[in-house]
């Protein structure tokens, strides 16, 4: 550590500075991916000025790219650090605001915030100031007399309405997220269909994918799209299962006490009620009170199997078993607990050509709404190996 009389350089700074603004990244990131997911838009506590403002230097992301860049670098940093006045954007000009960063911007948009956007597949440039026209050494004030293209309006609105008007930057960062997801979204995305039958290498692809740690919500929805996927397999090929209709997935954020749903997987008879229902659990140890759960939900069916699986890696409690009886007994289902991958590892000895799994699963990854880019991105890099 320094002493206090010693000054510390700006290239000791920027790593921590950096690591600072990366955070603020995610956390618009994960908010953001949160308000994609969900039913009802997202509403965010900004003015109308600067969400017009946003709003242009969102769609114009892809032509005016380092500005977009630059203005993505400013509200992570003014969200780390609040004090900064963010307009004063190089060091030789900081001596003219009480409020200076301490930092040239330049160095965090090309090392952290350019790195986080093209992993994230949003727009970008390399840096937001590679242009002659960004790069000035002049406060980003509305005088500001440079020629920023056709997003100049917008460019110095957005640092006026944060620098004059408080606008909140961490809203403002969620804003653009929102958005880059939006257009990502928008775009045609491929997902990786591999050819593969053998059991042994699907079995290893979808565990390091369930079992990543992702910074993106929705994970846990990754084990029920690989049994509805299988699902749609078994439904045609085993006997079980003639005459019995796999049921759409419900959306990831309605419970199933909203829905009138028995489990995540169903399957139905030919006059809609359920035949057989698997509920899926993420990180989660079967207990006796799961169990209570599930009796709730049959008692009052004729479900001939409900599935309890989970991907937590503890064994099912042996002293279950009386309870399972009791309730195959009093209402005729049988109850199976198990773990996720040794349940889909015996299903997919079952089928007669493993790899038909792999459009289905696919297709899920592609459309579902609970799926982040990153779960698709990891999906693509594991299969492809």
């Amino acid at each position: 550590m320094p002493r206090k009389s010693e000054k510390v350089s700006e290239s000791e700074k920027l790593p921590r500075i950096g690591e600072e603004v990366v955070v603020q990244l995610q956390s618009a990131l994960a908010s953001a991916e949160a308000d994609f997911g969900a039913d009802d838009a997202p509403t965010f506590g900004l003015t109308p000025r600067m969400t017009a403002a946003l709003e242009e230097l969102s769609l114009k992301a892809e032509k005016a790219s380092a500005g977009f860049t630059n203005i993505v670098t400013a509200l992570a940093i003014k969200a780390a650090r609040p004090d900064v006045d963010v307009r004063y954007h190089q060091s030789q000009i900081q001596s003219q605001t009480p409020n200076p960063a301490g930092f040239n911007f330049r160095g965090l948009s090309e090392n952290f915030v350019y790195p986080w956007l093209s992993q994230n597949d949003f727009q970008g440039a390399k840096s937001g100031w590679q242009t002659r026209t960004l790069e000035r050494p002049k406060p980003y004030r509305m005088e500001y007399d440079e020629n920023i293209l056709d997003i100049k309006d917008s460019f110095l609105a957005m640092y006026d309405e944060l620098e004059e008007f408080d606008a909140d930057p961490v809203e403002a960062l969620r804003y653009i997220a929102y958005r880059q997801i939006q257009f990502r979204a928008a775009k045609q995305i491929t997902i990786a269909e591999p050819k593969t039958s053998d059991i042994t290498l699907i079995m290893s692809m979808l565990e390091a994918h369930f079992m990543y740690e992702y910074t993106a919500k929705g994970a846990s929805r990754l084990p029920v799209l690989a049994f509805h996927a299988i699902y749609s397999v078994l439904v045609k090929e085993l006997q079980r299962f003639k005459g019995k209709v796999l049921k759409p997935l419900e959306q990831h954020s309605a419970a199933d006490s909203q829905t009138g749903a028995l489990g995540d997987i169903e399957v139905s008879n030919e006059n809609g009620s359920i035949f057989e229902a698997l509920e899926i659990k993420h990180g989660m140890q079967i207990t006796a009170k799961v169990l209570e759960d599930v009796k709730r939900k049959v008692m009052d069916k004729s479900v001939s199997r409900y599935y309890v699986l989970t991907t937590h890696s503890a064994r099912i409690d042996s002293a279950l078993n009386e309870e399972l009886r009791q309730i195959q007994a009093r209402f005729g289902c049988q109850v199976i607990l198990n773990g996720v991958l040794p349940s889909l590892f015996y299903y997919f000895r079952l089928l007669a050509e493993p790899a038909e799994f792999f459009p289905a699963y696919a297709r899920l990854l592609k459309e579902d709404k609970a799926i982040s880019f990153q779960h698709r991105e990891m999906w693509n890099r594991i299969a492809v190996g």
